[in-house]
């Protein structure tokens, strides 16, 4: 148990939402639109009476993704975490750009996500980041890192390997 609990990232409340959503019970799937819309209209309400700063705006804001208490006792999925008593739940950053009507009009249709979660780029991701944290420490200085190292990638022209021939090639004469 001590090891189901250090690795139980798949129990955290966003994981479990997208899974709610895709979830062919129509019940399960309204539990998660309204604990959606429900942390919606509170973000938007905190956001209205702050100042609307690049720091209040929680797309902006480097979140921390902590290993939640899991239920032992669960049954189904949707019980492994209490939902209701997470202090600070947060919306998928999948659904993040949806407006609420696309969010509401998952409880008619199941949610199905066009994007792998594992693919090669994000192995490629997952290595970037393992990397980066083993030089930099501190939230913003290894989200600015990795920022910086795909901007550099992406500014970087391709190397082409078949038109440079990298060992010069020598001939010997035959006498």
């Amino acid at each position: 148990m001590k090891v189901l609990q250090r690795n139980a990232y798949f129990a955290h409340s966003e994981n479990v939402i997208l899974r709610m959503l895709a979830e062919d019970d129509e019940n399960i799937r309204r539990r998660a639109v309204d604990k959606i819309l429900e942390f919606r209209s509170e973000a938007s309400a905190t956001t209205d009476m702050e100042s609307s700063t690049l720091e209040s705006s929680r797309k902006d804001v480097v979140r921390q993704f902590k290993v939640p208490k899991i239920n032992v006792e669960a049954t189904h999925f949707c019980e492994l975490t209490n939902l209701d008593s997470i202090k600070d739940i947060s919306q998928p950053p999948a659904l993040m750009d949806l407006d609420d009507t696309s969010i509401a009009q998952m409880l008619t249709k199941p949610l199905v996500l066009q994007r792998p979660c594992h693919n090669q780029a994000v192995e490629r991701h997952v290595k970037l980041i393992t990397e980066t944290a083993s030089v930099v420490t501190g939230y913003e200085k290894r989200d600015g890192m990795i920022r910086q190292k795909i901007q550099c990638r992406l500014l970087m022209s391709k190397f082409d390997s078949r038109t440079i021939c990298l060992k010069p090639t020598f001939y010997i004469q035959d006498q």
